[in-house]
């Protein structure tokens, strides 16, 4: 099942300059939901699942927003076959053209907040491959995550103390 979260910017641009006799515009910016909620609406989107469905975490809709300003493209969808131990996990799909793509999969069967914020966890990854020119392949990527993040025993893989606490912030705002 795939998640098509569509990502892109949107707000309130004022026009050139108001004559005197027209009152000045108040531009107001938009919340961080209705800002996620643009995003997941646009044909541009860098974020893509098939459940567009958005709480208000004003972490969460950050990630969103860091990730449409990056050159990935991040496919998010529900899987019934991670190991026992893996709510989530990102993966390299490919590279093409300027564009690289990436697959984040979680357990289809976490509740909604805590699928959240496995979701924004994984984001932070994305955005860890963003801000790393070069990731285009699998080698550069295990190389990416041997020098930032921490070996996990339990998945062979690795993990990274920024995900963790981006996952952790956006579960307790979820909470309240």
């Amino acid at each position: 099942m795939l998640w098509f979260l569509s990502l892109a910017f949107a707000g309130a641009v004022a026009g050139g300059p108001s004559p005197a006799s027209t009152p000045p515009v108040k531009v107001v910016a938009p919340s961080p939901a209705a800002l996620a909620a643009s995003l997941l609406a646009a044909e541009t989107r860098r974020v893509r699942a098939a459940t567009p469905r958005v709480r208000r975490s004003r972490t969460f809709a950050q990630l969103i927003n860091d990730v449409h300003a990056t050159d990935v493209i991040v496919y998010v969808e529900a899987s019934f076959g991670l190991p026992p131990d893996v709510s989530g996990r990102i993966l390299l799909a490919g590279v093409a053209g300027d564009q690289r793509y990436l697959r984040v999969q979680v357990r289809a069967t976490l509740q909604r907040d805590q699928l959240i914020a496995t979701i924004a966890h994984e984001l932070r990854h994305a955005l860890e491959v963003a801000g790393d020119r070069t990731v285009v392949d699998e080698k550069g990527f295990v190389a990416l995550y041997r020098r930032i993040g921490d070996a996990v025993q339990a998945c062979a893989g690795f993990d990274t103390e920024a995900a963790r606490v981006t996952g952790r912030r956006v579960r307790d705002e979820l909470l309240g």
